[in-house]
């Protein structure tokens, strides 16, 4: 602030300095014919060494502070490099916001990460602007434009001067982001809180497993599809990730777990648990009655079809480059075939699930339910569960650097600081104008006040 007053205030006694000399000079010459007025300009002393020291002291007072006001300032250009962003839309197809730039979440990311001491986010945001590097208009349709390059200015403010300035616009545009990928890329999480395994059954705990490392290893299969060759710091693969969740979701889960709870029955609720497994087969036998009825059907109406009428039909067709061919062309029959196919795998799967429900009935009502198998089981689904959200962990962790990389393509930032040119030139005009006023000041010395 102080540096800030100080340079203008050099500014204006230079300039209140120049008006001065210009009026004396003026005033004064009415005092003098021209040919005396024409001697005092020719015989003036343009490299008095006087003023040449002046004009150097002065210009170098001022280039200080100068060089202490530019490095307040700094800017950064954000562009938006993805096929989207032409629509104004973020790479998941929302509305793009630019505003979100300098948000409160994207600032206090920025002080976070710098660890900035003595700075609150309203302070640090007040010293931020953001705006598009090119504005369309309304007016008509050869005015629209839709900007996809950003400007985000830092002022330094009193609260902020003791921050560095090209740090502070580093800081938010990593922070940006970092923001920018959690909120609007590939993101995955699972549930936030942990369960309380005490109330749940231990066969629905396993489920409860299934479920969530399924949630990851799709997650993981998906990212994988997009970029198979990519690899984290780490050295691993999204492939990689997903081979070691699998193979823990079938050995600890699907083998220890599940078969500790069968081989011994371990269950809370016996009576309630049999009677809650014994109405789902009720109702999933029920289901295969349905579909056990519609693949009779299919099959019932497929036999009504005469044998002329299932063989091969063609009918001549044209392809898209014009050529006439005979093409082959479907009946019912295909039709019904393959509902018969799919009736008879919903069958197969509902006997199979009355099976596993069965199988777990017969196991709990014969178990020995001991305390040290509590122990053990509890102990055991805490440890999975622990694991399971150590990959969680490693799955976001991956797809987010995944995520980065690929931003890092799609999101540049070029940052401006001082430009010694621009700093350079302020200099020379500043010189100029001084070594000007000095001189004028100098002449104006000579001319007579009266006649």
């Amino acid at each position: 602030m102080l540096t800030s007053i100080l340079q203008k205030l050099i500014v204006l006694i230079v300039g209140v300095l120049f008006l001065i000399s210009v009026a004396l000079i003026y005033f004064r010459s009415k005092n003098v014919n021209r040919a005396e007025r024409t001697q005092i300009f020719k015989t003036a002393e343009y490299l008095n060494a006087w003023i040449l020291l002046v004009c150097f002291i002065t210009t170098m007072v001022y280039g200080i502070f100068n060089h202490v006001e530019l490095k307040k300032s700094v800017h950064a250009i954000i562009s938006l490099n993805y096929s989207e962003a032409s629509q104004a839309l973020n790479s998941n197809g929302t509305r793009y916001n630019m505003a979100e730039i300098i948000s409160d979440e994207v600032v206090d990311r920025a002080i976070k990460k710098g660890a900035l001491k003595d700075v609150t986010v309203k302070q640090l945001k007040n010293c931020l602007v953001v705006y598009p590097c090119v504005q369309g208009g309304v007016g008509d349709e050869s005015q629209y434009h839709i900007s996809t390059e950003f400007a985000v200015e830092y002022h330094a403010s009193k609260d902020t001067a003791h921050l560095d300035s090209e740090n502070v616009i580093k800081l938010i545009t990593a922070a940006y982001k970092e923001y920018y990928i959690e909120k609007y890329t590939d993101n995955f999480k699972l549930d936030t809180e942990k369960p309380d395994f005490a109330k749940m059954e231990y066969m629905d705990i396993v489920a409860y497993f299934d479920k969530e490392t399924m949630s990851i290893l799709n997650y993981l299969y998906g990212m994988a599809e997009k970029n198979p060759s990519f690899v984290t710091a780490n050295n691993t693969t999204f492939n990689s990730i997903a081979g070691k969740v699998y193979q823990f979701k079938e050995t600890q889960i699907n083998q220890n777990l599940r078969s500790l709870i069968l081989q011994n029955g371990i269950v809370r609720k016996q009576y309630e648990y049999v009677d809650r497994l014994s109405y789902q087969n009720t109702n999933v036998d029920f289901d295969r009655q349905k579909n056990d009825v519609s693949y009779n059907l299919c099959n019932q109406a497929i036999a009504m079809y005469s044998e002329e009428m299932t063989r091969v039909v063609l009918v001549p067709t044209w392809d898209q480059a014009g050529k006439y061919y005979m093409g082959r062309t479907k009946v019912g029959v295909d039709e019904l075939s393959v509902m018969a196919t799919n009736f008879s795998n919903y069958v197969a799967s509902n006997e199979k699930e009355i099976m596993d429900n069965n199988l777990v009935i017969n196991k709990i009502s014969s178990g020995n339910q001991s305390a040290e198998l509590y122990a053990s089981a509890d102990s055991l689904i805490d440890s999975i569960y622990n694991s399971i959200k150590g990959f969680e962990k490693e799955a976001i962790g991956a797809g987010r650097e995944y995520s980065s990389h690929k931003m890092n393509q799609c999101i540049a930032v070029t940052i401006y600081g001082i430009s010694i040119m621009d700093e350079l030139k302020t200099l020379v005009v500043f010189a100029a104008f001084a070594y000007v006023t000095f001189m004028l000041r100098h002449i104006s010395k000579k001319f007579p006040k009266k006649a």
